[in-house]
């Protein structure tokens, strides 16, 4: 185990070791341009369109066969849609706020920057995408708040954001931008320690093809595909489930790319995207085995308070032996449902097809269904007498609308006592890797001494300093926020670059 752990420590120092240079005579062929964008997700279709807009010659390199979306929410504030809806949110509670959740390890200069340009930049995009007959709502429906506060942020577009990366697309392609598929960026070019001056990526061909430009924009994503990487910054994730859109491309190149140059890296641990409440195998039944039920690890024992937000849900789970637990509920789930709302934050209300969904969870083996508690026990594997403790006491607890051990709200306190009795083991689901590469209020990419790479941008999930500790699902969609907001800013600085 030693030897082993020995050898993924010495491979995770070779993959951020920076390369042999590529000889001038791989290079077949060399264009100019005064930004280039690497990675056409939200991020960077966003300061595609946006340099391009501003006259900049603009050149995209995608790894992909095409743009990278994923998701629907996109939480920004003060768009004027939320201004019609008369959403409005207090500046400084807001700030705070999410400063608690990152523990004040993050840069509040960049969590202020999100916040005072979002809605700006959310305006931009409307009028784009209201020209392309996408229509748009601002997610509405309520939260619990009895946790933590909840705001009306998540701007969600019909056909999801891949409807908005397809027309961000198009849009690029109008204004003379040049995107290349199937064409990774694999080296930047600086100038002893001084300006980037451009980019090297491999051609569908397999042949090196150098893009010389004023500015370069990194919107590469992260880095949940490179297993070195997670090890080294994100370890605790590791434990988690790959969710079903998780984006396989994301191997951390455009990380690499900016440390092989002297780029910084935030501290760590890095926070990761990571959701409670999936079902390994089977991720349809999230949604009910999500809800606030009774949770107790593989022991039988309960551990916690099961009403948190879904990512601080998630930490708790993987810290249980095996990293999971399993969710308990029994017969009344239907009425039990309808109460408890929106427990933990989840994006999508307890519907009727919940029976249906429950029905073919059980006929596929992915939910227990059980006669009796005993038998409950028996079928989930744990040790009988202390489940059947566990469940006592909870009963107990509920019976007196109080919970005397975690202080679980009395609303979602209910009894496990009547058959038929359900179990689903679920845990953490990892989505996307939030910490990268550390850059300025402007983006530029910052050096380990905190000095600015000339000509080096960064937004999306391969720039860092937005977020520390858990990712807050307070504001839905922030994280697609902070990369809307982010592509848009870095692609309009790096089209106003001067060399």
């Amino acid at each position: 185990m030693a030897a082993e752990k020995d050898q993924r420590k010495v491979r995770r120092e070779e993959s951020e070791r920076p390369p042999s240079a590529i000889p001038v005579s791989d290079i077949k062929e060399t264009t100019t341009a005064d930004v280039v964008v690497v990675g056409a997700g939200l991020a960077g279709a966003c300061a595609a369109v946006s340099a391009a807009e501003s006259g900049a010659k603009t050149i995209v390199l995608e790894k992909g066969l095409t743009t990278m979306a994923h998701g629907n929410y996109n939480g920004v504030f003060g768009s004027r849609l939320q201004k019609e809806l008369g959403i409005e949110v207090d500046r400084a509670h807001l700030l705070t706020d999410l400063m608690r959740w990152r523990s004040f390890t993050a840069d509040q200069r960049l969590v202020a920057l999100w916040f005072d340009e979002g809605g700006q930049v959310m305006d931009w995009l409307l009028d784009l995408t209201e020209a392309a007959g996408i229509s748009v709502i601002v997610e509405s429906y309520p939260w619990t708040g009895e946790w933590t506060d909840h705001y009306s942020a998540g701007h969600k577009f019909e056909g999801g954001n891949a409807a908005v990366l397809s027309m961000l697309e198009s849009k690029a392609l109008e204004l003379g931008a040049e995107i290349n598929y199937q064409t990774p960026a694999v080296r930047l070019l600086r100038k002893q320690d001084g300006r980037v001056t451009g980019v090297v990526a491999e051609t569908p061909e397999g042949d090196y093809k150098q893009f010389n430009a004023k500015a370069v924009v990194l919107c590469t994503g992260g880095y949940g595909s490179n297993r070195e990487m997670m090890e080294k910054y994100s370890p605790w994730a590791l434990s988690a489930v790959t969710s079903y859109y998780y984006p396989q491309l994301n191997t951390g190149d455009g990380h690499k790319m900016g440390l092989w140059i002297g780029a910084a890296m935030d501290e760590l641990p890095h926070c990761s995207m990571v959701f409670d409440g999936r079902i390994p195998d089977s991720l349809v039944y999230y949604t009910i085995a999500r809800q606030a039920w009774l949770n107790v690890n593989i022991r039988g024992e309960r551990y916690g308070n099961e009403m948190t937000p879904a990512s601080v849900m998630a930490r708790v789970d993987m810290l249980q032996p095996g990293h999971v637990k399993w969710s308990v509920w029994d017969g009344k789930w239907e009425e039990e449902v309808a109460i408890f709302g929106d427990p933990m934050g989840q994006l999508m209300p307890p519907a009727p097809e919940y029976r249906e969904t429950l029905e073919k969870g059980v006929g596929e083996g992915h939910i227990i269904e059980a006669s009796t508690i005993e038998e409950l026990a028996q079928r989930m594997e744990v040790p009988q007498e202390t489940f059947l403790a566990t469940v006592a006491r909870y009963n107990e607890l509920a019976s007196m609308g109080e919970d005397l051990d975690f202080g679980k709200p009395a609303s979602r306190l209910t009894t496990v006592e009547k058959p038929p009795f359900y179990a689903a083991k679920t845990g953490g689901a990892f989505y996307v890797t939030l910490g990268g590469l550390k850059v300025t209020p402007k983006l530029q990419v910052l050096d380990t001494d905190t000095n600015v790479i000339p000509g080096l941008y960064a937004a999306g999930n391969v720039s860092g300093g937005f977020f520390a500790s858990l990712y807050a699902i307070t504001v839905p969609g922030i994280s697609h926020g902070r990369a809307l907001t982010f592509g848009r800013l870095a692609g309009l600085n790096a089209a106003a670059e001067t060399t």
